[in-house]
Formats: structure tokens, C-alpha cells, sequence
């Protein structure tokens, strides 16, 4: 069975020895969520293409279905946790433009920060991850990639962007990866104004390639990913998401 991979890009640590966790690319799972001209998945982590992702050596985040003023959604809780919630992207959506969202938080996690090596935990992440030529990878990221693929057996994604809710660092800022310079980072929300409400969000996530990897052009889309993590700090993190769509 084909393996496809899904980019995680948390913890430097763990991101050159584990890098990414690969799950099987099932036919009947990739196209349970792609209806008419948009890949809609569903807001419950039991469905397909929904697969849980769990990372070698750690407690996983709990991902279970839920509702929040009267939204269905997939609540994710995290006791200094760390795991990631993955749907494959279908062929007939790799070229897909939009990315659009819900998310819900009722706190950030105290002392995160995207900023901070080794404070890298999240109430709330979404993760796009693109199919590209590895042999444009910078020599260092390549034997990052290598090494992971060698000691965990699995390929880290040519490129991927997180998108992030922030305690302080204000929006549309770019953060690079601290170790591996195919992630970045983009915040889209800052700050408490909106905790404990439903947030929305649209983003071109074509253009958001061109910026934060400038001179190059998207390719195909591998796969979506939701995370919810506080392993780093080992504290707790909670959020929910609805509604993701691509079109």
C-alpha cells in the first residue's frame, strides 16, 4: 500500500529524529469527503478521510466528536500531549486554491509562543502540506529529511505552512521553523479578543506559499492536518475546529 506523509514540524528535537508520521493513503477514505467542487471534511475525527497521526515516544492528543453553541465540531484536548489529526487531500483536489475554517479556543497556552524554541505549543493549529521536487531542498534540510526518513522510515512533505492563533505575535507575521526551513509558520490570529467564540477563516493558501517561500510556485496540495499540543511545556491545551473546506 502507497504511504503518504503528512508534515508535523513541531519540537527541533524530535522534528530531525521523527520528522513525520506516514499513514496509508486508503481510496475509499480520500473520496468519502470530496463532494461536487469543494473537499469538505467532516466534524468528526471517526469519519473518513479523518486518520489520527500519533507521534513515536509521546501521549497523544485526545481528538473526539463534540458540539459548542449548538456547532459540531472535533474537540481536541491535550495533556502535555502531542498528535496530529491528518486527511489525505484527493487527487481531483490537490490543486485547490482555499483553505477555510472554524476554530474555537476558551484559553491560549500560557507562555507559548511560536517565537520560543522549545514553547512551541498551540490551543489551536491548522497544517497544509504541499507535494514538490526534493531536489530543490537546501542541502541542510535534505539531510534533515534524510535522516528522518532513515531512523523513522517515513518523508517529510517538500513543504508546508502552519497557520496559528498567537498570544502576542500580531497577524499575517511569518515565522520560519527553528531547525527545517520548508515549514513556516503564519500566524492568523492574536491576542484573547475572540476566545470562547467560533473564529473564522479563508486564506488563499496559493498566495500564502508565494510569500512565505518567495520565488517558488505551489504544487499539489498532500494533505490537511489539524494539532492541538502541549507536550513541549506539559501543561494543557483544548481547542476545537469545524468546517474545514478546500476548494
Amino acid at each position: 500500500m502507497r504511504r503518504i506523509t503528512v508534515w508535523l514540524g513541531l519540537a527541533p528535537a524530535v522534528a530531525l529524529l521523527i520528522g513525520c508520521a506516514s499513514v496509508p493513503a486508503d481510496p475509499t477514505r480520500l473520496l468519502a469527503a470530496a463532494t461536487g467542487e469543494a473537499f469538505r471534511l467532516p466534524n468528526d475525527p471517526g469519519q473518513p478521510p479523518w486518520m489520527p497521526v500519533p507521534i513515536r515516544f509521546k501521549t497523544e492528543t485526545r481528538y473526539s466528536a463534540a458540539s459548542v453553541d449548538g456547532i459540531p465540531c472535533i474537540r481536541a484536548e491535550a495533556q502535555a500531549a502531542w498528535s496530529l489529526l491528518a486527511a489525505v487531500v484527493p487527487p481531483a483536489f490537490a490543486g485547490a486554491t482555499t483553505l477555510s475554517w472554524r476554530w474555537h479556543a476558551d484559553a491560549l497556552v500560557p507562555g507559548a509562543t511560536a517565537q520560543g524554541m522549545g514553547r512551541d505549543d498551540a490551543a489551536v493549529r491548522v497544517i497544509v502540506a504541499f507535494k514538490g521536487d526534493f531536489d530543490k531542498v537546501p542541502a541542510a534540510d535534505r539531510a534533515a529529511m534524510n535522516m528522518a526518513r532513515m531512523l523513522g522510515g517515513w518523508q517529510i512533505p517538500f513543504a508546508s505552512i502552519q497557520y496559528l492563533w498567537e498570544a502576542e505575535i500580531p497577524p499575517e507575521t511569518a515565522l520560519d521553523h527553528h531547525t527545517i526551513s520548508r515549514i513556516k509558520k503564519l500566524v492568523v490570529q492574536s491576542g484573547d479578543s475572540g476566545l470562547g467564540r467560533w473564529q473564522r477563516f479563508e486564506r488563499n493558501v496559493r498566495e500564502d506559499f508565494r510569500r512565505l517561500f518567495p520565488g517558488e510556485e505551489p504544487g499539489e496540495i498532500e494533505s490537511i492536518g489539524i494539532m492541538t499540543d502541549s507536550e513541549t511545556l506539559g501543561g494543557t491545551a483544548t481547542g476545537c475546529y469545524a468546517d474545514l473546506t478546500l476548494r
